[in-house]
């Protein structure tokens, strides 16, 4: 089965807007035109929006970033031109000591609750 390109609708939807432009250009030239420059100005304001507002706004949290990251580098260097270390030789594991300030507390394991009793 082969698929459609296009559904029925929205084919049907595509060649009555061509149709109302064809006729609208033959029958009401100057109104396609306003409604041409109606969009393009729209189109003009949004982009001027993301240009000159949002771009900014974005470019000034991108710049105190890099300051913050220039800083942490200041604070924190990291040599990347360190010389390697020689091998270390294998100690063997030191086996786990018990944390000497930890005490084991002995409570009423045996006894059970009486649920009745509440």
């Amino acid at each position: 089965m082969r698929r459609r390109a296009v559904h029925p609708l929205a084919g049907l939807m595509i060649l009555l807007g061509t149709l109302g432009i064809v006729y609208t250009l033959f029958a009401h030239p100057t109104v396609l035109f306003r409604q041409l420059l109606f969009v393009a100005l729209f189109a003009a304001a949004i982009y001027l929006f993301y240009r000159f507002v949002y771009q900014r706004r974005t470019s000034k949290e991108r710049l105190s970033y890099l300051k913050a990251v220039r800083q942490s580098k200041k604070l924190h260097p990291r040599s990347a031109r360190k010389q390697p270390k020689p091998a270390k030789l294998k100690r063997p594991l030191k086996k786990r000591t018990a944390t000497p300030h930890l005490t084991v507390i002995e409570g009423k394991k045996g006894k059970k609750k009486n649920r009745a009793s509440f």
